[in-house]
């Protein structure tokens, strides 16, 4: 088995070599399409990453009305909990809403302590976080509608149209990889396809001598999957050179803190591995296409 898989292999980067420019011409086609799907996996990536930190620290905070009393917090805080789209409610007391104040206000905040205690005119507050893809002003609206609750606050709309910007860029550029893997398919496909016609005598001298379709079909398709691999190299070294220098450049966050980038090491790993599999996923299936097609015989 292993010799036979050795003899194919071998065959493989014959054909290769015998039909350089255009394994070569498959290749390049490959290399611009998987930098264009990286470029798009690494932004689509760190979209992710950014939605997810936006969704963690953008929170509601729920003002208590002054006529409930501290022993229907509790009460209070269930109903908030089972709203549709809430993931944790944090009480706030009114204390804690004067230390949030006063480190708000740095050096200067300890001027704010005289407020402490009776004095204080902070309102007791719970902090809500909503479930990940949960839009902020419906929950928000929903918590308000209950009573006890005074008022019901969060970032605003701008924030949450920058988040659902976010998906609808990471939806479409998922839709470009697809459409990216398909055409990297079709120009692996028609190369193995002008390889076998280039070979037609020979698989007919291999027909004769016995060989199944099994032994004929394996070498064009070890040669697509070669033919992949090549086109992932350039992408990969892309990959790890250019992003590591974007991390560095832009000191690992976009604009804000808020909006971090993923690290380097291992985003750009899972970059190139899922590239790799990529490569050897089209080169796989467009030579198996191409031979199916293109080998039209029955034994």
């Amino acid at each position: 088995m292993f010799r036979a898989l050795g003899r194919h292999i071998k065959e493989a980067f014959l054909g290769i070599s015998r039909h350089f420019a255009m394994s070569l011409s498959a290749a390049s086609a490959v290399t611009v399409t998987l930098l264009l799907m990286s470029i798009l996996v690494l932004t689509i990536g760190n979209i992710s990453q950014i939605t997810q930190n936006l969704q963690e620290k953008v929170s509601i905070f729920v003002r208590i009305d002054e006529s409930i009393t501290d022993t229907e917090i509790y009460s209070l805080k269930n109903r908030v909990e089972k709203v549709e789209g809430v993931h944790s409610v944090e009480y706030s007391s009114k204390d804690n809403e004067l230390d949030r104040l006063i480190e708000e206000f740095g050096e200067e905040g300890s001027l704010l302590e005289v407020y402490r205690g009776e004095e204080n005119p902070l309102s007791r507050a719970f902090i809500v976080e909503v479930e990940r893809g949960a839009k902020i002003s419906e929950v928000s609206e929903r918590i308000s509608k209950i009573y006890g609750v005074e008022e019901s606050l969060f970032g605003g709309t701008a924030t949450e149209q920058f988040v659902e910007s976010l998906d609808a860029i990471r939806i479409g550029g998922g839709i470009v990889v697809i459409a990216l893997s398909l055409l990297a398919i079709f120009l692996i496909a028609n190369t193995i396809k002008i390889t076998i016609f280039a070979r037609q005598d020979e698989i007919a001298i291999m027909r004769h001598v016995g060989a199944t379709n099994g032994y004929i079909r394996t070498p064009f398709v070890i040669e697509g999957i070669i033919i992949g691999l090549i086109g992932a190299i350039i992408p990969i070294l892309f990959t790890i050179i250019a992003y590591d220098f974007l991390y560095t450049a832009m000191d690992g966050k976009l604009i804000t803190g808020m909006l971090t980038l993923l690290p380097v090491f291992p985003f750009t790993l899972w970059v190139s591995g899922t590239l790799v599999g990529m490569s050897v996923l089209v080169g796989w299936i467009g030579s198996l296409l191409s031979v199916n097609k293109n080998l039209r015989w029955k034994r």
